[in-house]
C-alpha cells in the first residue's frame, strides 16, 4: 500500500546534553502522485513545541522543524506529532511520528544501573587458577565541547581489596572503560558497596553507581529423569491369545 505522506526520519531522536534546548528536524514527502501541502502538526503530549514549516518544493517536498525545552533532570520523554497535509484530490490526510527526547547527564554510565556480580560467575574463584570476575562500565561526555577526566575511584562500604579498579581512555576527554574485578571468593552470601567516580567536569564532579556480588556455590542444574520403559506383557502358558 503506497504512503501519500513519506516522513525522514521515521521515529525523531533528540539527544543533547542536560541544561539545553533539543532542536529537531523532520521531511515530509509525497508518496504517490498527488501533490501534497503540509499545513500543521500538533503534539499529542505537549512534550515538544512544532516550529516553522518550510516548503523546499512545491507540492513535493517540506521541512518541519520541532524543538524541546530544556530540563534540569536527565532522562527521557516521549511525544507523537500528527501532521496534516492537504492533499491535490482535496482530502486532508495525517500521518503520526513518535519523537523521543534525550535530556542527558554532562557524563552518561553505560550500561546504566546497578554492577551485578552473580554467584554463578563468582563461584569459579575457589578452583585453582581462577581468573578474575570482571565487569565494564563506560563513561561518555555528552558535550564535546566540555571534556573530562577522571581524577579518582574507589568503592566505599564494601571489604577492603575485594574490587579491583581500572581506568582506560577510549578518546581521552570523552570517553572512558572502567573495569571491575573480583578476586577472590567470600564467605558471605552477598556483599554490596558503592563506586565513587571523581572527575574535573565543572558540572559533574562525581558518577555513582552500586555494586552487588553474590558468593556460593552456584545451584547445579536439576538433573533430568529418565523415561520410564514400557515392554510388552506375555501371556502366561496356557493362556491363549485371540487372533483378531
Amino acid at each position: 500500500m503506497l504512503q501519500v505522506l513519506k516522513v525522514a526520519p521515521t521515529a525523531l531522536i533528540m539527544r543533547g546534553p542536560l541544561g539545553q534546548e533539543h532542536i529537531g528536524q523532520i521531511t515530509i514527502t509525497k508518496g504517490t502522485e498527488l501533490d501534497i501541502t503540509v499545513i500543521g502538526a500538533t503534539a499529542q503530549k505537549k512534550q515538544v513545541t512544532v516550529g516553522e514549516i518550510t516548503e523546499v518544493e512545491a507540492g513535493k517536498t517540506y521541512t518541519l522543524n520541532v524543538s524541546a525545552p530544556s530540563a534540569i533532570i536527565p532522562g527521557m520523554l516521549r511525544d507523537a506529532l500528527t501532521v496534516e497535509a492537504m492533499c491535490s484530490d482535496g482530502q486532508l490526510r495525517t500521518t503520526v511520528v513518535q519523537v523521543t527526547v534525550d535530556h542527558q547527564a554532562p557524563i552518561t554510565m553505560i550500561p546504566r544501573g546497578n554492577v551485578v556480580f552473580q554467584r554463578r560467575d563468582t563461584a569459579r574463584l575457589g578452583s585453582p587458577g581462577a581468573a578474575p570476575v570482571r565487569r565494564d562500565l563506560q563513561l561518555l561526555g555528552t558535550d564535546p565541547n566540555a571534556p573530562f577526566n577522571i581524577t579518582g575511584m574507589e568503592v566505599v562500604d564494601a571489604p577492603e581489596g575485594l574490587f579491583k579498579l581500572t581506568q582506560r581512555a577510549i578518546k581521552p576527554g570523552e570517553r572512558y572503560v572502567i573495569s571491575i574485578e573480583v578476586t577472590e571468593p567470600r564467605q558471605e552470601r552477598s556483599i554490596r558497596g558503592q563506586l565513587k567516580i571523581t572527575t574535573d567536569h565543572p558540572d559533574m564532579p562525581q558518577v555513582a553507581a552500586r555494586i552487588y556480588a553474590q558468593f556460593g556455590t552456584a545451584a547445579p542444574l536439576p538433573t533430568p529423569r529418565p523415561r520410564p520403559t514400557t515392554s510388552p506383557v506375555k501371556p502366561a502358558k496356557g493362556v491363549l491369545t485371540p487372533k483378531v
